[in-house]
């Protein structure tokens, strides 16, 4: 009896870390083909039906969220992070059929380098220097919109297309860099576009403003929670149009542009997260379009037969 209850227990283990196919009868294990994904941009994965019942879903270490698409398929957004390490990580996706089968579903997604654009330039000392209560305050904030971004409501609210808050022309791509006195900073997170002064500015899609306020880098700030782990973020605006809590529909005025926080002139910096991975907000529209065609999503089977 001890031989027989250690040789399941062994299988058991051996299924979870994926190093065999289904040797356990109330088990399957699925292997996809890979699937490439640059950094600071996204994909959605579109699912064949398997009858899942209860799913929970992994990239790396961050929680992602399935949805149903128009199809009836099941799918998930997966983003990579605009300075995440090339290699591979893993999509896992573990549920349980109607008929109490476990199924282990593996997604290797392969992170590809990307080229963003980068200026070195020398300032005066004293321009590039902030003093310790600056230092704490940035920090705070910083803190204030991490607790907002691991939040992670299950409930998706967006529906394709999405939509740019503002028609305009981009003054600073996604992903640029500056080298200031020889010391990198922090890559550019989203995009600006222009915006004269009052422009009105709107929300990419439907969602709930998860925060507002005032930053030093980022001025009067709104974010906008989607659902499933995506946010928008709109940064430098004069006014909010819209208060904590409040539910928008795709398309309304969230607030007005400005020229608040760190900044030389008014414009719209806007941003997306994707289960916390930074993303050029503009993959949301190339990505994700009304009528999903063969580019806009990711097409996942697999590369071995259940056994």
């Amino acid at each position: 009896m001890k031989v027989v209850r250690a040789t399941a227990m062994l299988v058991c283990l051996l299924c979870l870390w994926g190093r065999v196919c289904s040797a356990w009868s109330a088990s399957q294990f699925l292997e996809f083909e890979p699937i490439e994904i640059f950094q600071g941009e996204l994909a959605e994965l579109k699912l064949p039906e398997m009858g899942l019942n209860t799913v929970e879903a992994q990239l790396g270490k961050s929680k992602i969220r399935l949805y149903r698409t128009k199809d009836g398929d099941s799918a998930a957004l997966i983003g990579i992070d605009l300075e995440a390490k090339p290699g591979t990580i893993k999509a896992i996706i573990k549920g349980v059929t109607k008929a109490g089968v476990f199924r282990y579903i593996q997604i290797p997604i392969k992170v590809k380098t990307k080229s963003f654009q980068h200026e070195s330039f020398s300032v005066a000392p004293e321009f590039d220097e902030l003093g310790p209560d600056l230092l704490e305050r940035i920090r705070q904030e910083q803190q204030q919109l991490d607790r907002v971004f691991a939040i992670l409501t299950p409930d998706r609210m967006w529906e394709p297309p999405f939509i740019a808050p503002v028609s305009s022309e981009i003054t600073s791509a996604f992903g640029y860099r500056r080298i200031i006195n020889g010391t990198p900073r922090a890559p550019h997170t989203g995009v600006d576009l222009r915006a004269a002064l009052g422009t009105e500015v709107l929300a990419a899609n439907r969602g709930r403003v998860a925060l507002t306020g005032d930053f030093f880098f980022s001025g009067k700030t709104l974010v906008l929670d989607h659902g499933g782990g995506l946010y928008t973020m709109y940064f430098h605006l004069s006014e909010f149009r819209k208060g904590e809590g409040a539910d928008v529909r795709k398309g309304e005025i969230i607030g007005l542009s400005g020229m608040t926080g760190r900044v030389t002139g008014p414009h719209l910096h806007w941003g997306a997260r994707v289960n916390g991975a930074r993303v050029d907000p503009f993959e949301l529209i190339e990505k994700l379009p009304a009528k999903a065609g063969p580019a806009s999503g990711a097409e996942v089977n697999p590369s071995t037969k259940e056994e």
